[in-house]
């Protein structure tokens, strides 16, 4: 069976394109750079300062924000051009995941009724979006009652699903802080 919401093509197809790559490598910096300058770390020893699930969502973020991505030098989209050139690999879902990354931004989100493991409903404090459930395995089993998360959300056929931003940490306990 098929894994869903596979990234590895994508990841290999960036791998294997110096210039996408360095376009990846070129937003991580954005989203990182100045944290680790002030610091003096490099990316290889954030793990070992914050641990290395903290890390690696620090890269996600950065990586979905390049997923996003437009360029104008005629280059376009990561995501538009490796389905263009190797969608055909890839399930329909894990199209349809993708164009998701690419298409849908980030907000902030209020966390209500959990069911650990199993999933929870996401109120976006940024719009009048109607209340969704996300369907999520790890992040359910963190997460409490009134938690606001920075998550995107992604609408899958008769479900949604998040990213990898919100499967490590809430933000905020309760209240917003002041």
């Amino acid at each position: 069976m098929a894994v869903r919401n596979d990234l590895s093509g994508l990841l290999a197809f960036i791998e294997r394109d110096e210039s996408w790559l360095a376009r990846l490598e070129d937003v991580a910096d954005e989203h990182l750079r100045a944290a680790l300058d002030a610091f003096d770390l490099e990316f290889t020893e954030l793990g070992d300062v914050l641990s290395d699930q903290v890390a690696n969502t620090l890269w996600g973020c950065g990586f979905e924000d390049f997923l996003s991505r437009r360029y104008h030098e005629g280059a376009g989209n990561v995501v538009d051009h490796y389905l263009k050139r190797r969608g055909w690999k890839e399930t329909v879902l894990n199209r349809e995941y993708l164009a998701g990354l690419r298409d849908t931004p980030p907000s902030l989100y209020e966390v209500s009724n959990v069911v650990p493991g199993v999933a929870m409903a996401l109120r976006d404090l940024l719009s009048d979006a109607p209340v969704v459930v996300v369907r999520e395995r790890s992040a359910t089993k963190t997460l409490r009652q009134w938690d606001k998360i920075a998550a995107r959300v992604i609408a899958q056929r008769d479900h949604h699903v998040g990213t990898s931003i919100f499967r490590r940490f809430p933000l905020f306990r309760g209240n917003m802080p002041a």
